[in-house]
């Protein structure tokens, strides 16, 4: 038995309470950009994230990071008339500091490349071909993007969006057709 195998049977039933946590500046990078498309509140802000990733947040972590954002100027508080309800957008500090964000946006891309790996690494959950063939479409997809959204591509666009469509079509129509071949056996 490895130290690792006799830790996890230690801390067996805290194991599945602990969640992973978002690396280190993905929630302060994802508020500043929700906040730079319009002023929110933290339940909003946590309900935007949720939308957008599938995770939520806790709102100890939104909340206290908004009360560092405001301390250190990168975000404005405004009181809504409506609802009393605290809301903030992004200062001009706060989007120098967001730019400052984009430029490193290659860093977030690569250490989210770098948890997917090690995911699939604990994990085995796709072969390692098609692995390696999602990650240099994300890759792809990634490029393209950002070239996009520079403007006057929408040609280039609706080409992505019908090659996707059809490959995901395809691959659909491949998992039902071999669903049912696994369910006739």
């Amino acid at each position: 038995m490895t130290f690792m195998t006799i830790n996890v049977c230690q801390h067996e039933e805290n194991w599945m309470k602990r969640s992973v946590g978002v690396p280190r500046g993905f929630l302060s990078y994802g508020v500043l950009k929700i906040l730079n498309q319009k002023a929110m509140s933290g339940s909003e802000i946590m309900g935007e994230i949720k939308k957008l990733t599938g995770w939520k947040p806790s709102p100890g972590s939104v909340y206290l990071l908004l009360a560092r954002l405001h301390e250190e100027g990168f975000v404005e508080e405004i009181m809504s008339d409506e609802t009393c309800l605290k809301r903030f957008r992004l200062s001009k500090s706060g989007q120098v500091l967001l730019a400052e964000y984009d430029d490193k946006k290659e860093v977030f891309q690569k250490k989210m490349h770098c948890m997917k790996r090690f995911e699939h690494m604990l994990h085995r959950e796709l072969d390692e071909d098609l692995f390696q063939q999602s990650t240099k479409l994300l890759e792809s997809l990634e490029r393209i993007n950002s070239l996009i959204k520079k403007g006057g591509a929408e040609k280039v666009k609706e080409k992505v969006r019908l090659i996707l469509t059809r490959a995901s079509a395809e691959i659909e129509e491949l998992t039902e057709s071999y669903g049912n071949t696994v369910k006739g056996r």
